[in-house]
């Protein structure tokens, strides 16, 4: 029986990937889900993502270190395509590590650390409008239900 994936990607709201972390993810894991994102990549789109590790727990030395070698590699393509991540973090010791790996990596597209799934929609769609991708801002706000309420008189 397969191990079940602690990783899972959700592009419904494409622009917008949301990807979910849950546990110790497994090294052969960790490769696909770089794959995976590197297949983001490939579609050649301006994009910003959701990493959701509310149910995380760290990532191995070794797969620390493939990230950052993985970021190194493709800091172009991350440089101009993504338009920023909103990182769910409430653990102190993966925001840790998490500032670690992104400072080692030199990443360059903006992130947010956010404390909630709503508070990193609103950040996302913030960026995508500020990308002029303005329906697809609204479609992530309606979603998440971030759209401002009319008032009522």
């Amino acid at each position: 029986m397969a191990t079940p994936s602690h990783i899972t990607f959700d592009d419904s709201l494409w622009p917008l990937l949301v990807v979910r972390f849950t546990g110790m993810p497994t090294n052969q894991q960790f490769e696909e889900y770089m794959a995976r994102r590197g297949s983001y990549l490939a579609r050649n789109q301006k994009h910003t993502l959701i990493y959701d590790t509310v149910s995380f727990t760290v990532l191995s030395s070794e797969q620390r270190q493939r990230q950052i070698n993985w970021l190194k590699e493709h800091k172009e393509p991350l440089r101009t395509l993504s338009l920023g991540s909103a990182l769910i973090i409430t653990s102190p010791v993966v925001r840790l590590l998490l500032s670690g790996v992104l400072h080692f990596s030199q990443a360059s597209a903006p992130y947010h650390a956010a404390r909630s799934m709503p508070d990193a929609a609103s950040w996302c769609a913030g960026r995508l409008a500020g990308a002029g991708l303005l329906v697809e801002a609204q479609r992530v706000r309606t979603h998440f239900g971030l759209t401002p309420r009319q008032g009522t008189g």
